[in-house]
């Protein structure tokens, strides 16, 4: 569901087809009104904004149009996503955009050609729902005001009533000289005449009494009620921008990319370093993006053959209890959270671990070719020193039982060492724990074994 009548638009562009604002308008006019078209970044990945009539044209869009292709060409193949942005606005010398709603001759000319530059302007991004809410509250608060100046007002009645409680509690008793100059008679219609006043007072001070609380319950309810709307629009706004980072970060798709989506960690237990150790035996890794409270890694490798070789061998596989599910991404690159929040896109509400690669970091030289193994039982240790060739030494690092061992030596003294566990999850996980570790000033490397024990 759209948040506003702006929609976000992700063309795939790997190419660098020319593509104009009236190709775009072209399409989309199909399936509603088209305001303005904002083309704010060129790079594999084209991003645009379309502004459209209301709100409703944008959820028809999102709807009928996701995953379309645009002029018939399945390399420029589209994706839509809500946005926060509750219209697109930008200078009428901005050429990255062009605006449909000012005359027929431009909502019809579809066949100009465009010196786009990349450029991008918005209002500050809104609330979905802000201005009903906003007028809700306002009422709310309206009758709380109001509630006030009656508990004022009626706060001053009682005291007053006590006053005359008081005062007709005086009149009651009747001084003796009145005795003197009238009748009996005339004293106790007088008595009487005071008692009905009096019962009359403390009538009144008990509706005002009860009138007050009335007050104060209705000013309670109403002050509980603007907080359950104040949570209730905070939740609808972050479940829409989890939906929306799951569109941008997560959708599955059959095309190829160098950036991976693996799902499914316990994240309780495992960390970016941890997954690093796994991941990077199937390639050179650029960047890692680790959404733990998601159990969600996003990984792009430096080479499309690693991204292929990790679903291929990782996809399915069981580690720590938990089925991984690899697929590529739609991204072909990674880009950090922040970096989307200062477009705009969305705000951050996420914490994310991150990984940025190097050559100091890479596990293979540049023009190695390499095929890794698939997760086995049997992991094959290197870098070994004199002191580390026997399994004493080695077991400081076993948390789980051991098979079987074999080591080889070297005549440069770079010696290996294959271990061989009980189950595969159990050799992932020592991986996943020791690669890398410094034992006797070695730094230890560790991976499947191609010839498992």
């Amino acid at each position: 569901m759209a948040l506003t009548k702006v929609v976000l638009l992700c063309i795939q562009n790997k190419k660098q087809l020319t593509i104009t604002h009236d190709q775009i308008y072209k399409h989309f006019s199909q399936y509603g009104q088209i305001e303005k078209i904002l083309i704010f970044e060129k790079t594999q990945i084209w991003k645009v904004f379309l502004e459209t009539k209301n709100k409703e044209t944008a959820q028809n869009l999102i709807k009928l149009c996701n995953n379309n292709i645009l002029n018939s060409d399945n390399q420029l193949r589209m994706q839509l996503y809500p946005s926060n942005l509750e219209n697109v606005t930008f200078s009428d010398s901005n050429l990255a955009g062009k605006d449909y709603s000012k005359s027929k001759e431009k909502r019809d000319s579809y066949n100009s050609t465009d010196d786009e530059q990349t450029s991008v302007g918005s209002q500050s991004e809104q609330i979905p729902n802000i201005n009903s809410t906003k007028n809700y509250q306002q009422n709310i608060q309206q009758s709380i005001y109001q509630y006030q100046q009656h508990l004022q007002q009626r706060l001053y009645e009682q005291q007053v009533l006590q006053m005359r409680l008081q005062t007709q509690s005086l009149d009651l008793q009747v001084p003796d000289y009145i005795n003197t100059i009238v009748s009996t008679q005339w004293v106790e219609q007088f008595v009487q005449l005071g008692k009905l006043l009096q019962t009359q007072y403390l009538l009144q001070y008990q509706l005002i009494d009860n009138y007050i609380n009335y007050i104060k319950q209705e000013s309670a309810n109403a002050l509980s009620e603007i907080q359950n709307q104040q949570r209730q629009q905070q939740q609808l706004q972050q479940q829409l921008q989890i939906n929306t980072l799951n569109q941008i970060y997560h959708i599955d798709q059959q095309e190829k990319s160098r950036v991976i989506v693996a799902k499914s960690f316990d994240d309780s237990v495992t960390s970016i370093d941890m997954l690093y150790n796994i991941f990077s035996i199937y390639g050179n890794i650029d960047k890692m993006v680790y959404q733990k409270d998601k159990s969600t890694l996003l990984v792009e490798y430096h080479l499309q053959k690693c991204a292929d070789q990790c679903i291929e061998k990782l996809n399915n596989i069981v580690f720590q209890g938990q089925t991984l599910q690899i697929t590529y991404s739609i991204l072909q690159e990674i880009t950090f959270l922040d970096e989307l929040e200062e477009l705009g896109l969305v705000e951050k509400t996420f914490y994310e671990e991150r990984f940025i690669g190097s050559e100091a970091t890479n596990r293979y030289k540049p023009k190695n070719s390499f095929i890794a193994a698939s997760p086995n039982d049997t992991i094959f240790l290197m870098n070994l020193s004199n002191e580390l060739l026997n399994i004493n030494a080695l077991q400081p690092l076993l948390e789980t039982e051991i098979v079987d061992y074999k080591f080889y030596e070297d005549p440069k003294q770079k010696h290996s060492c294959a271990l061989k566990f009980k189950t595969v999850e159990d050799a992932m996980l020592f991986l996943a724990k020791n690669h890398g570790k410094v034992m006797a000033d070695r730094k230890i490397l560790m991976t499947f074994s191609k010839k498992p024990m």
